[in-house]
């Protein structure tokens, strides 16, 4: 009788454990991220991927990754990509240092929300290291074509060179030429008048009244 009256105050407490609804099995959760979560860079990256337990349902505008830049803009870009576990997107080129942060949601396997926020920074070194180089800047004149009097051929003969040598030292052919016609000029000049005053009236009886003169 004793058994049985303690099996009876223990039924309803087993009851009530058979009844009570089985424990709700864990949504699934984020287990590793690249860049890591609170990391600091050497080196800018390219993309973020996150990795879960078990692989989030693709696709559906529930799930995004926004990476916010010290500056407030956003650089992720293009779609989310899915394979398996891992959840990735691109990211823009990262021109600033400091710190980043990674916000995202996706749908877990069993149809629930799973959201959080990571962050990363990049330094000064590793931005200065992605920049992209600029192109070196042509010395002046570098790659143009010279100008056509400067492509002519230029004309070694000798009458050439002596026509250059006399413009470099500032008297021409044609200067020479004009100086020997005015000197031939003056040299007849002279000639003329000689002759004028030799035929001249008089100049023979001056000779003879001075030989005259003479013989007396």
């Amino acid at each position: 009788m004793r058994s049985i009256r303690t099996a009876a105050l223990f039924a309803p407490f087993a009851a009530a454990l058979l009844l009570a609804p089985a424990p709700a099995f864990a949504h699934d959760v984020l287990i590793g991220s690249d860049p890591e979560d609170g990391a600091a860079l050497d080196t800018v990256p390219e993309e973020v991927v996150l990795t879960f337990n078990n692989s989030p349902l693709a696709g559906g505008s529930g799930s995004a990754i926004v990476v916010t830049g010290p500056d407030g803009a956003e650089k992720q870009e293009g779609d989310l990509e899915f394979d398996g576990t891992d959840v990735s997107v691109d990211l823009a080129p990262l021109s600033e240092a400091g710190e980043y942060s990674i916000a995202y949601r996706v749908v877990s396997s069993d149809g629930h929300p799973i959201q959080d926020t990571l962050t990363f920074s990049v330094s000064e070194e590793a931005v200065a290291a992605a920049a992209p180089e600029e192109p070196e800047e042509d010395p002046a004149g570098a790659g143009e074509e010279a100008p056509a009097e400067d492509a002519e051929t230029v004309d070694a003969s000798p009458a050439t060179a002596e026509s250059t040598a006399a413009e470099e030292s500032g008297t021409s052919p044609v200067m020479v030429l004009a100086g020997i016609v005015a000197a031939a000029a003056g040299l007849g000049a002279i000639v003329l008048v000689a002759v004028r005053l030799r035929n001249r009236p008089g100049a023979g009886s001056d000779e003879g009244s001075d030989g005259d003169s003479a013989q007396k």
